[in-house]
């Protein structure tokens, strides 16, 4: 069995008294991307300051690449890059100033800086003419990206990456984040409250709520829970009632274009056979996708409830 990336065992950390996180457990495995979703305030940032080892756990386990993350050696800490939302950058300086100065203090030597740098700006397609100051929100997080991937960690983790970033940025990031994953098998933890990207790339989901850990799916199982189906057509009242006189179905609402229901696994073909031997005209037949916004909605309210 593949050895985890990230492992947290009854997890707690109290701040100035104030209890932060609850029994946290998590596990996370190599080249795969692991999103910490939930509510600000939840407990995302903590969690990540704990498996980073910024702060040292109140009780219970948290490790990396099998070693406790408080007391990480130097060797292990050299193994992941991290950004944090809040920056860290020189705006005096430019882009490979910046990243110069940082590779140094992981023990680069110049040449291998200058070489993995060139290839990365290619990669992100950064422009590097001008003071970091000057960038924008966007510009920004690549180069704190680059920054990070400069060591080739085998680990990125990201603290809100998708905070501020137009459209066209988080298209981007999004299409870069993925191809590092699977082209390069880089482990990616990413934090963020945005689900719309999050729901675009993410391989586990794992959803924090006032510092209690309420979910932990893969996407692909929180996307695929609907039991819902959908036809389109031209005349959705008939439909509607069509489908009412077959037992096994229950309609579940219509409008102007389309009918949702459900039905059981095994009557699954008598719908659409129905519909067309009463002549209506189906545009299209498919299964209700369930969406990480969905999830998250129905998980708070029953989080909420415990």
């Amino acid at each position: 069995m593949v050895s985890p990336v990230i492992e947290t065992r009854g997890l707690n950390l109290s701040l100035q008294g104030n209890p932060v996180l609850k029994d946290v457990d998590i596990v996370t495995r190599p080249a795969q991307i692991c999103a910490l979703i939930g509510e600000n305030g939840a407990g995302k940032t903590s969690t990540i300051r704990c498996i980073t080892g910024l702060y040292p756990p109140t009780g219970g386990v948290c490790t990396m690449f099998g070693e406790p993350s408080y007391n990480m050696s130097q060797k292990s800490r050299n193994r992941f890059g991290i950004v944090f939302d809040e920056g860290g950058l020189y705006g005096e300086m430019l882009a490979w100033e910046n990243v110069l100065f940082f590779g140094r203090l992981r023990g680069m030597d110049k040449e291998s800086i200058a070489e993995r740098f060139s290839r990365l700006v290619q990669h992100f397609e950064l422009k590097t003419s001008v003071k970091v100051g000057r960038y924008s929100k966007g510009m920004k997080q690549k180069l704190m990206i680059i920054r990070e991937l400069l060591h080739e960690p085998e680990l990125l983790i990201l603290d809100e990456p998708f905070n501020g970033l137009d459209p066209d940025s988080k298209i981007f990031l999004r299409d870069k984040l993925s191809g590092i994953c699977s082209e390069q098998g880089t482990s990616i933890l990413i934090s963020s409250h945005d689900l719309f990207d999050i729901e675009k790339i993410a391989d586990q989901v794992i959803m924090i709520h006032q510092g209690r850990i309420v979910a932990d799916q893969a996407l692909q199982e929180i996307t695929g829970i609907s039991e819902h189906y959908i036809v389109t057509c031209r005349n959705p009242d008939t439909v509607a009632e069509l489908l009412r006189t077959i037992e096994g179905i229950t309609v579940a609402g219509h409008d102007g274009q389309s009918v949702t229901f459900a039905v059981k696994p095994e009557l699954i073909t008598q719908p659409l056979q129905v519909l067309l031997e009463h002549g209506i005209e189906v545009q299209e037949f498919f299964k209700e996708k369930s969406s990480l916004e969905d999830f998250y909605r129905t998980t708070k309210q029953a989080a909420a409830q415990n």
